[in-house]
């Protein structure tokens, strides 16, 4: 009994670790901050923000960060806000699904049609989430500068050929050569896992 118990815990363990180490922290606007010069629907296209993420909202002093309702969203009413923020620097966990509504209460600046942004979150998965953590892989057009390439073979040596006719260290290769972080503390955890239960 203490013995599935404490496997329980450790898988409990792994899962809270497994989507820690995966989950993202975007900051809103990418490189720029929260201000009046950046398109915050181009900036969210393409982006899955998923429950265990975080959104950071970084700016001036002169601005600030209001959610707001979906009817004062598109409203760009910043009367009735849920909450207000100040001071520079914003963070919100997305702990639920749904979609949250973020404005700057500063007159004009969401009515100009840029400090506004919508964010939905969806249901933690393992498996997006590790595509949107791992770097973008370029394709290698040559071959990799670590890889074994021989010199010309010594008289009466023969070189194997693969079916192109090129020898095999010779062929590019698109395998990813470095494994991410993330997915070696999910391995030590399920190691960890695996010595509790035996």
């Amino acid at each position: 009994m203490k013995a599935s118990s404490g496997a329980l815990l450790a898988a409990v363990a792994f899962a809270a670790l497994a989507a820690t180490a995966l989950a993202t922290n975007y900051k809103v606007g990418g490189v720029g901050q929260w201000d009046t010069y950046i398109n915050y629907d181009s900036w969210t296209e393409g982006k899955t923000f998923m429950v265990g993420d975080t959104i950071e909202f970084l700016y001036m002093p002169y601005h600030n960060v209001l959610e707001v309702t979906e009817a004062d969203y598109n409203a760009c009413n910043a009367d009735n806000p849920i909450s207000t923020h100040s001071g520079g620097d914003t963070t919100f966990k997305l702990t639920a699904t749904g979609t949250r509504y973020f404005i700057c209460g500063i007159p004009r600046h969401c009515l100009n049609g840029t400090m506004h942004v919508k964010i939905t979150t969806v249901p933690y998965d393992a498996a997006a989430a590790a595509a949107a953590n791992s770097p973008a892989q370029a394709p290698v057009s040559s071959t990799p500068a670590d890889a074994f390439a021989p010199g010309p073979a010594p008289a009466g040596y023969n070189v194997a050929m693969d079916a192109a006719g090129k020898s095999p260290a010779a062929a590019p290769s698109d395998a990813s050569r470095y494994q991410q972080p993330a997915a070696a503390v999910a391995g030590l955890a399920l190691a960890a896992l695996v010595a509790l239960v035996a």
